[in-house]
Protein backbone atom coordinates (compact mmCIF):
# COMPACT_ATOMS: atom_id res chain seq x y z
CA UNK A 1 0.00 0.00 0.00
CA UNK A 2 0.97 3.56 -1.27
CA UNK A 3 2.06 5.11 1.77
CA UNK A 4 3.63 9.33 1.12
CA UNK A 5 5.88 10.74 4.22
CA UNK A 6 5.16 14.52 4.19
CA UNK A 7 6.45 17.59 5.97
CA UNK A 8 10.17 16.69 5.76
CA UNK A 9 13.56 17.95 5.06
CA UNK A 10 15.17 15.39 3.02
CA UNK A 11 18.37 13.89 2.98
CA UNK A 12 19.22 11.70 -0.54
CA UNK A 13 22.13 11.67 1.57
CA UNK A 14 22.55 15.28 0.04
CA UNK A 15 19.98 18.27 1.31
CA UNK A 16 17.33 18.73 -1.01
CA UNK A 17 15.02 20.52 0.98
CA UNK A 18 11.72 20.35 2.03
CA UNK A 19 9.31 17.97 0.39
CA UNK A 20 7.62 14.39 0.76
CA UNK A 21 8.89 11.10 -0.02
CA UNK A 22 6.68 8.40 -1.34
CA UNK A 23 6.53 4.63 -0.87
CA UNK A 24 4.91 2.08 -2.24
CA UNK A 25 5.89 -1.75 -2.49
CA UNK A 26 8.98 -1.66 -0.22
CA UNK A 27 10.46 0.97 -2.72
CA UNK A 28 10.71 4.36 -2.96
CA UNK A 29 8.15 5.43 -5.91
CA UNK A 30 8.83 9.59 -6.06
CA UNK A 31 10.12 12.45 -4.36
CA UNK A 32 8.50 15.34 -4.17
CA UNK A 33 10.23 19.26 -3.69
CA UNK A 34 7.66 21.70 -1.31
CA UNK A 35 4.94 23.01 -3.65
CA UNK A 36 4.67 20.50 -6.43
CA UNK A 37 1.50 18.42 -6.60
CA UNK A 38 1.40 15.25 -4.04
CA UNK A 39 -0.80 12.74 -4.85
CA UNK A 40 -3.91 11.41 -2.83
CA UNK A 41 -2.75 8.44 -0.61
CA UNK A 42 -2.22 7.61 2.93
CA UNK A 43 0.13 10.01 4.68
CA UNK A 44 2.29 9.96 7.62
CA UNK A 45 3.26 13.71 8.47
CA UNK A 46 7.04 13.95 9.90
CA UNK A 47 6.09 16.69 11.56
CA UNK A 48 9.50 18.84 10.18
CA UNK A 49 12.10 16.10 10.57
CA UNK A 50 15.09 15.69 8.66
CA UNK A 51 14.66 11.96 6.52
CA UNK A 52 17.18 10.89 5.02
CA UNK A 53 18.80 6.88 3.94
CA UNK A 54 18.56 4.36 6.88
CA UNK A 55 21.53 3.81 8.86
CA UNK A 56 23.79 0.85 8.21
CA UNK A 57 26.40 -0.31 10.71
CA UNK A 58 28.57 -2.58 10.06
CA UNK A 59 30.09 -3.30 13.05
CA UNK A 60 28.28 -3.69 16.32
CA UNK A 61 28.80 -6.63 19.23
CA UNK A 62 25.44 -6.23 20.90
CA UNK A 63 22.48 -3.86 22.70
CA UNK A 64 19.75 -3.49 24.58
CA UNK A 65 21.52 -6.05 27.27
CA UNK A 66 22.39 -9.22 24.48
CA UNK A 67 25.43 -9.11 22.33
CA UNK A 68 25.75 -11.75 18.96
CA UNK A 69 27.85 -14.44 21.25
CA UNK A 70 24.97 -15.08 23.14
CA UNK A 71 23.41 -16.68 20.18
CA UNK A 72 19.52 -17.71 20.27
CA UNK A 73 17.26 -14.99 19.46
CA UNK A 74 19.85 -11.97 19.96
CA UNK A 75 20.43 -10.70 16.21
CA UNK A 76 16.68 -10.26 16.46
CA UNK A 77 16.96 -8.00 20.18
CA UNK A 78 19.64 -6.43 18.50
CA UNK A 79 17.72 -6.08 15.28
CA UNK A 80 14.76 -4.33 17.13
CA UNK A 81 16.72 -2.71 19.37
CA UNK A 82 18.74 -0.86 17.05
CA UNK A 83 15.88 0.24 14.97
CA UNK A 84 14.57 2.63 17.48
CA UNK A 85 18.05 4.31 16.72
CA UNK A 86 17.60 4.92 12.80
CA UNK A 87 19.18 1.99 12.25
CA UNK A 88 17.93 -0.08 9.31
CA UNK A 89 20.40 -2.54 8.23
CA UNK A 90 23.56 -4.00 10.31
CA UNK A 91 26.20 -6.48 10.74
CA UNK A 92 26.25 -7.91 14.10
CA UNK A 93 30.18 -8.91 15.00
CA UNK A 94 31.73 -12.06 16.48
CA UNK A 95 34.49 -11.45 19.16
CA UNK A 96 37.54 -13.59 19.34
CA UNK A 97 36.35 -16.85 20.53
CA UNK A 98 36.57 -20.71 19.68
CA UNK A 99 35.60 -21.50 16.18
CA UNK A 100 32.84 -23.43 17.69
CA UNK A 101 31.13 -20.65 19.47
CA UNK A 102 31.74 -18.24 16.44
CA UNK A 103 29.83 -21.08 14.33
CA UNK A 104 27.10 -21.02 16.76
CA UNK A 105 26.72 -17.30 16.57
CA UNK A 106 26.82 -16.96 13.04
CA UNK A 107 24.14 -19.53 12.74
CA UNK A 108 21.97 -17.15 14.69
CA UNK A 109 22.68 -14.16 12.35
CA UNK A 110 22.01 -16.55 9.25
CA UNK A 111 18.53 -17.55 10.79
CA UNK A 112 18.24 -13.86 11.48
CA UNK A 113 18.74 -12.81 7.59
CA UNK A 114 15.86 -15.35 6.92
CA UNK A 115 12.89 -13.58 9.14
CA UNK A 116 11.24 -10.28 9.45
CA UNK A 117 12.69 -9.11 12.44
CA UNK A 118 10.28 -6.61 13.48
CA UNK A 119 13.21 -4.14 13.38
CA UNK A 120 16.29 -3.40 11.37
CA UNK A 121 17.59 -6.33 8.92
CA UNK A 122 20.82 -8.30 9.47
CA UNK A 123 22.93 -7.94 6.49
CA UNK A 124 25.41 -10.58 7.20
CA UNK A 125 28.03 -10.83 9.99
CA UNK A 126 31.17 -9.06 10.99
CA UNK A 127 33.93 -11.14 11.92
CA UNK A 128 36.22 -9.33 14.29
CA UNK A 129 39.06 -12.42 15.12
CA UNK A 130 39.83 -14.68 16.18
CA UNK A 131 43.07 -13.70 13.46
CA UNK A 132 44.16 -10.41 15.31
CA UNK A 133 47.38 -9.94 17.69
CA UNK A 134 48.08 -10.38 20.79
CA UNK A 135 49.42 -7.66 21.53
CA UNK A 136 46.82 -5.72 20.57
CA UNK A 137 43.86 -7.79 21.84
CA UNK A 138 41.52 -4.79 23.65
CA UNK A 139 38.80 -6.28 25.11
CA UNK A 140 39.38 -9.97 23.05
CA UNK A 141 40.32 -12.81 24.79
CA UNK A 142 43.80 -13.98 24.52
CA UNK A 143 42.77 -17.41 25.03
CA UNK A 144 41.59 -18.02 21.82
CA UNK A 145 43.84 -15.51 19.61
CA UNK A 146 44.79 -18.58 16.79
CA UNK A 147 46.83 -17.63 13.73
CA UNK A 148 44.71 -18.00 10.17
CA UNK A 149 46.81 -21.55 9.60
CA UNK A 150 45.55 -22.98 6.15
CA UNK A 151 43.38 -25.24 8.84
CA UNK A 152 42.04 -22.33 11.09
CA UNK A 153 40.99 -20.40 7.28
CA UNK A 154 39.04 -23.32 6.31
CA UNK A 155 37.31 -24.03 8.96
CA UNK A 156 35.93 -20.19 9.54
CA UNK A 157 35.45 -20.10 5.59
CA UNK A 158 33.91 -23.11 5.66
CA UNK A 159 31.42 -22.22 8.76
CA UNK A 160 30.81 -18.46 8.15
CA UNK A 161 32.00 -17.47 4.19
CA UNK A 162 27.66 -17.15 3.46
CA UNK A 163 26.97 -15.07 5.43
CA UNK A 164 30.48 -13.04 6.41
CA UNK A 165 30.78 -9.40 4.90
CA UNK A 166 34.15 -8.20 6.67
CA UNK A 167 36.50 -9.83 8.82
CA UNK A 168 38.66 -7.58 10.74
CA UNK A 169 42.09 -8.75 11.02
CA UNK A 170 46.08 -8.23 11.81
CA UNK A 171 47.54 -8.71 8.41
CA UNK A 172 51.24 -9.48 10.00
CA UNK A 173 50.55 -12.00 12.24
CA UNK A 174 52.04 -15.70 10.72
CA UNK A 175 50.37 -16.23 7.44
CA UNK A 176 48.26 -12.81 7.91
CA UNK A 177 48.79 -11.31 3.47
CA UNK A 178 47.72 -15.08 2.60
CA UNK A 179 44.52 -14.69 4.53
CA UNK A 180 43.93 -11.46 2.98
CA UNK A 181 43.94 -12.53 -0.17
CA UNK A 182 41.97 -15.82 0.30
CA UNK A 183 38.80 -13.24 2.45
CA UNK A 184 39.48 -10.77 -0.43
CA UNK A 185 39.01 -14.08 -3.10
CA UNK A 186 35.51 -14.93 -1.29
CA UNK A 187 33.89 -11.46 -1.53
CA UNK A 188 34.59 -10.80 2.08
CA UNK A 189 36.19 -7.18 2.63
CA UNK A 190 38.91 -7.41 4.96
CA UNK A 191 39.61 -4.75 7.37
CA UNK A 192 42.94 -3.80 9.02
CA UNK A 193 42.58 -4.34 13.06
CA UNK A 194 43.86 -5.19 16.84
CA UNK A 195 47.13 -4.86 14.68
CA UNK A 196 50.63 -4.25 15.54
CA UNK A 197 51.43 -3.40 11.84
CA UNK A 198 54.11 -1.10 10.71
CA UNK A 199 53.12 1.17 7.60
CA UNK A 200 54.61 -1.27 5.26
CA UNK A 201 52.76 -4.11 6.14
CA UNK A 202 49.48 -2.06 5.91
CA UNK A 203 50.56 -1.01 2.61
CA UNK A 204 51.23 -4.55 2.03
CA UNK A 205 47.62 -5.83 3.04
CA UNK A 206 46.46 -3.39 1.16
CA UNK A 207 47.64 -4.71 -2.04
CA UNK A 208 46.53 -7.83 -1.35
CA UNK A 209 43.12 -6.87 -0.97
CA UNK A 210 42.21 -5.28 2.34
CA UNK A 211 40.25 -2.16 1.81
CA UNK A 212 39.91 -0.58 5.57
CA UNK A 213 40.41 -0.44 9.00
CA UNK A 214 38.54 -1.52 11.70
CA UNK A 215 38.04 1.76 14.45
CA UNK A 216 40.75 3.49 13.46
CA UNK A 217 43.20 4.61 15.75
CA UNK A 218 42.00 2.03 18.53
CA UNK A 219 43.44 -1.46 18.62
CA UNK A 220 46.71 -0.86 16.48
CA UNK A 221 49.90 1.06 17.07
CA UNK A 222 49.25 4.86 17.54
CA UNK A 223 50.56 7.41 14.58
CA UNK A 224 54.46 8.24 14.71
CA UNK A 225 55.99 10.53 13.06
CA UNK A 226 58.79 8.48 12.14
CA UNK A 227 56.46 5.67 11.88
CA UNK A 228 53.08 6.06 11.19
CA UNK A 229 51.87 2.78 11.23
CA UNK A 230 48.52 1.80 9.89
CA UNK A 231 47.10 5.31 11.22
CA UNK A 232 49.82 6.93 8.54
CA UNK A 233 48.81 4.34 5.73
CA UNK A 234 45.02 4.52 6.24
CA UNK A 235 45.01 8.55 5.67
CA UNK A 236 46.96 8.91 3.00
CA UNK A 237 46.07 5.64 0.90
CA UNK A 238 43.17 6.56 -1.36
CA UNK A 239 40.29 4.53 -1.35
CA UNK A 240 41.02 2.67 2.07
CA UNK A 241 38.27 3.31 4.09
CA UNK A 242 38.35 4.63 8.18
CA UNK A 243 35.94 3.03 10.38
CA UNK A 244 35.83 5.18 13.57
CA UNK A 245 33.40 5.11 17.02
CA UNK A 246 32.64 8.76 17.42
CA UNK A 247 31.84 9.38 20.90
CA UNK A 248 34.29 11.64 22.15
CA UNK A 249 35.98 8.89 23.97
CA UNK A 250 37.21 6.62 21.96
CA UNK A 251 38.35 9.65 19.90
CA UNK A 252 38.71 13.20 20.63
CA UNK A 253 36.21 15.67 18.96
CA UNK A 254 39.64 17.11 16.88
CA UNK A 255 40.89 13.38 16.05
CA UNK A 256 37.73 12.93 14.32
CA UNK A 257 38.30 16.22 12.27
CA UNK A 258 41.07 14.93 11.28
CA UNK A 259 40.12 11.91 9.93
CA UNK A 260 37.13 13.60 7.75
CA UNK A 261 39.80 16.29 6.61
CA UNK A 262 42.03 13.96 5.21
CA UNK A 263 39.56 11.16 3.98
CA UNK A 264 36.64 13.31 2.59
CA UNK A 265 32.98 12.20 2.72
CA UNK A 266 33.52 9.00 0.91
CA UNK A 267 36.03 6.78 3.27
CA UNK A 268 34.74 7.49 6.56
CA UNK A 269 32.18 5.36 8.46
CA UNK A 270 30.63 5.47 11.72
CA UNK A 271 30.96 2.46 13.75
CA UNK A 272 29.29 1.71 17.43
CA UNK A 273 29.56 -1.30 19.96
CA UNK A 274 27.50 -3.13 23.08
CA UNK A 275 24.97 -0.01 23.43
CA UNK A 276 21.70 0.78 25.51
CA UNK A 277 22.57 -0.57 28.74
CA UNK A 278 22.72 1.58 32.04
CA UNK A 279 25.84 1.60 34.16
CA UNK A 280 27.25 -1.34 35.60
CA UNK A 281 28.76 -4.74 35.16
CA UNK A 282 28.55 -7.06 31.77
CA UNK A 283 30.05 -9.42 30.00
CA UNK A 284 31.63 -9.09 26.39
CA UNK A 285 32.19 -12.59 25.52
CA UNK A 286 33.91 -14.02 28.45
CA UNK A 287 35.77 -10.49 29.50
CA UNK A 288 34.05 -8.64 32.62
CA UNK A 289 32.89 -5.18 31.62
CA UNK A 290 32.10 -2.46 33.81
CA UNK A 291 29.95 0.52 32.22
CA UNK A 292 30.46 3.99 34.19
CA UNK A 293 29.20 7.19 33.10
CA UNK A 294 28.38 5.63 29.45
CA UNK A 295 32.01 4.63 29.43
CA UNK A 296 32.48 0.98 29.01
CA UNK A 297 35.69 -0.63 30.21
CA UNK A 298 37.77 -3.71 31.52
CA UNK A 299 38.66 -3.66 34.77
CA UNK A 300 42.58 -2.96 33.91
CA UNK A 301 40.94 0.44 32.59
CA UNK A 302 41.11 0.04 28.69
CA UNK A 303 38.16 0.67 26.87
CA UNK A 304 35.93 -2.28 25.86
CA UNK A 305 33.59 -0.94 23.13
CA UNK A 306 30.74 1.82 23.39
CA UNK A 307 27.84 2.53 24.30
CA UNK A 308 27.01 5.23 21.60
CA UNK A 309 24.13 4.63 19.32
CA UNK A 310 24.29 5.34 15.56
CA UNK A 311 21.84 8.62 15.53
CA UNK A 312 24.63 10.06 18.45
CA UNK A 313 27.44 9.26 16.34
CA UNK A 314 25.73 10.87 13.48
CA UNK A 315 25.17 14.05 15.58
CA UNK A 316 28.66 13.96 16.99
CA UNK A 317 30.19 13.82 13.61
CA UNK A 318 27.56 17.10 12.63
CA UNK A 319 28.68 18.84 15.38
CA UNK A 320 32.17 18.00 15.30
CA UNK A 321 33.32 18.44 11.37
CA UNK A 322 32.50 20.62 8.66
CA UNK A 323 30.87 17.82 6.98
CA UNK A 324 27.08 19.29 8.38
CA UNK A 325 24.34 16.86 8.77
CA UNK A 326 24.50 15.69 5.26
CA UNK A 327 27.87 14.63 5.29
CA UNK A 328 27.29 12.62 8.56
CA UNK A 329 24.38 10.95 7.94
CA UNK A 330 26.12 9.80 4.17
CA UNK A 331 28.59 8.24 6.44
CA UNK A 332 26.53 6.49 8.24
CA UNK A 333 24.07 5.29 5.30
CA UNK A 334 25.52 5.70 1.70
CA UNK A 335 29.05 4.43 2.43
CA UNK A 336 28.58 1.62 4.14
CA UNK A 337 26.26 0.54 1.77
CA UNK A 338 29.08 1.10 -0.81
CA UNK A 339 31.42 -1.00 1.67
CA UNK A 340 28.37 -3.99 1.45
CA UNK A 341 28.21 -3.46 -2.35
CA UNK A 342 24.54 -2.41 -1.46
CA UNK A 343 24.02 0.86 -3.11
CA UNK A 344 22.55 -0.42 -5.66
CA UNK A 345 19.53 -0.27 -3.59
CA UNK A 346 20.55 1.54 -0.24
CA UNK A 347 21.71 4.36 1.48
CA UNK A 348 19.95 6.52 -1.08
CA UNK A 349 16.27 8.67 -1.32
CA UNK A 350 15.76 7.83 -4.85
CA UNK A 351 13.47 6.54 -6.80
CA UNK A 352 13.54 2.15 -7.05
CA UNK A 353 15.60 2.15 -3.78
CA UNK A 354 14.77 0.40 -1.20
CA UNK A 355 12.51 1.88 1.50
CA UNK A 356 14.74 2.38 4.46
CA UNK A 357 13.99 5.48 5.66
CA UNK A 358 15.07 6.98 9.15
CA UNK A 359 13.28 10.41 10.43
CA UNK A 360 15.33 12.36 12.97
CA UNK A 361 14.06 15.92 14.72
CA UNK A 362 16.10 19.12 15.14
CA UNK A 363 17.03 17.81 18.64
CA UNK A 364 18.81 14.80 17.24
CA UNK A 365 16.18 11.91 17.88
CA UNK A 366 15.14 9.40 15.82
CA UNK A 367 11.45 10.03 15.39
CA UNK A 368 10.64 7.17 12.94
CA UNK A 369 12.47 3.88 11.28
CA UNK A 370 11.46 2.29 8.05
CA UNK A 371 12.86 -0.91 6.74
CA UNK A 372 11.48 -2.26 3.28
CA UNK A 373 8.80 0.36 3.48
CA UNK A 374 7.35 -0.81 6.90
CA UNK A 375 7.49 1.84 10.27
CA UNK A 376 8.96 -0.36 12.75
CA UNK A 377 9.61 2.54 14.45
CA UNK A 378 7.67 5.59 15.15
CA UNK A 379 7.97 7.84 18.22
Amino acid sequence: MALLLTHSHIYTPESVGAGSVLVDGGRIEAIYRLGEALPEVETLDLGGASLGPGFIDVHTHGGDGVELMDAGDAPIRMARFYARHGVTGFLPATLTASLDAISRAVDSARRAMAVDTGGARVLGVHLEGPFVSAQRLGAQSPDFCIPPTQTNLDRLLDATADVARIVTMAPEVEGGLEAVRRFTERGIVVSVGHTVATAAIALAAFAAGACEATHLFNGMEALHHREPGVVGAVLTTKGVRAEIIADGVHLAPMTVRLVVAAKGLDDVTDSMAAAGCADGEYLLGPMQVIVRNGEARLPSGNLAGSTLTLDRAVVNVARWTDAGLAGAWRMASLNPARQLRLDTRLGRVAPGYDADLTAMNDRGEIVMTMVGGRVVFHA
